[in-house]
């Protein structure tokens, strides 16, 4: 049998946790320099970025990968039997000038690799966390990022946040940018939907892993919101169950706001959670300030745990794929991010 570069990284990234450097390819080692001269910038302590296993097929507009960890077991990943586990999406850093969710990102990826070490003597921690698959995509947007002063958009002046395919996209998307936005440069749209490298990853990765829920961590609204079903829907989630984990996060995190945003054409949680029916929870931390990070991630720690452990499927319901179909076509809004 031969193995390809993919399947050995996926083999690494199923049981690495208690490997403190891992060797990395050229093209990751000079990102996580890149990563890591950032955090520098930003007064934060080092990022360990190559002691993680990565995996990345498609690069940004300027060559950086866009890549993505994975905490869990995902050996069985083409068998029926991954179709019974818990898949939480976690994406960072989708706006690069949004600086707190990147470093939020690699702080919970520094508590799952504790989490599922083969260390971990915590019986509880391990049981609530067995049979669940956490994937982790800290820096979604890095041409953004890594600018001496980052922005909204891509390197090519593109929102990934607006270019999602969704249904509405083709009607909407760009008339509400001329009209109501006045060709707003930070939420161009782009000219035509998935058009950007950054928004076909997160598309790709959302239909390749068929999550139960995705978080997107943005700031600085300072709000919980939810999209997706209200009820139990088809081959999908329990509504019910997925709007009281938004509860239940909320509580975690000393009362946090929740505000039902309405969606936007081109957006993550238009796509997934209202098309797609994938419970989709953006978490707007309060500020972009670097110096707020130990106390974002303090307040957050509880709720992302719950996020991971919840379980939000019907019993005895199987999974459906994520297809190109709009299994629920709905009429468009607007939301901030």
């Amino acid at each position: 049998m031969k193995f390809s570069y993919a399947m050995i990284f996926s083999f690494l990234t199923a049981f690495s946790f208690n490997v403190m450097s891992i060797e990395q390819p050229a093209v990751i080692k000079a990102y996580c320099e890149k990563v890591d001269k950032s955090f520098k910038k930003y007064g934060w302590d080092k990022s360990e970025c190559e002691s993680y296993s990565w995996l990345h097929y498609r690069n940004s507009v300027l060559g950086d990968p866009l890549m993505w960890t994975t905490f869990g077991d995902v050996s069985d990943e083409e068998m029926p039997s991954f179709k019974d586990k818990d898949v939480t999406i976690v994406m960072c850093g989708v706006h690069g000038d949004e600086i707190t969710p990147i470093k939020f990102c690699f702080d919970l990826m520094a508590y799952l690799k504790e989490v599922y070490s083969p260390n971990n003597k915590d019986e509880k921690v391990k049981e609530e966390f067995k049979n669940k698959v956490v994937l982790v995509s800290p820096i979604v947007n890095p041409d953004s990022f890594f600018k001496a002063k980052p922005t909204r958009v891509n390197a090519r002046g593109v929102d990934p946040n607006r270019n999602f395919p969704t249904s509405d996209w083709q009607l909407e998307a760009r008339k509400i940018w001329l009209m109501k936005f006045k060709k707003d440069s930070r939420r161009n749209p782009g000219m035509k939907p998935n058009s950007e490298p950054e928004v076909v990853f997160q598309v790709n990765l959302i239909k390749r892993f068929n999550p139960d829920k995705i978080v997107s961590v943005h700031s600085p609204l300072t709000v919980l919101d939810y999209d997706g079903p209200s009820h139990p829907v088809n081959g999908g989630a329990d509504g019910s169950k997925a709007q009281e984990l938004l509860i239940q996060m909320s509580k975690d995190a000393d009362g946090y706001n929740i505000k039902d945003y309405p969606f936007f054409p081109g957006s993550l949680g238009n796509w997934a959670g209202q098309e797609r029916n994938i419970p989709t929870y953006t978490l707007e931390l309060p500020s972009s300030d670097p110096r707020k990070n130990g106390e974002y991630w303090t307040l957050f720690k509880g709720a992302m745990h719950k996020v991971i452990v919840h379980s939000i499927r019907q019993q005895n319901v199987a999974k459906a794929p994520v297809t190109d179909e709009v299994p629920n076509p709905q009429s468009p809004s607007l939301k901030p991010n």
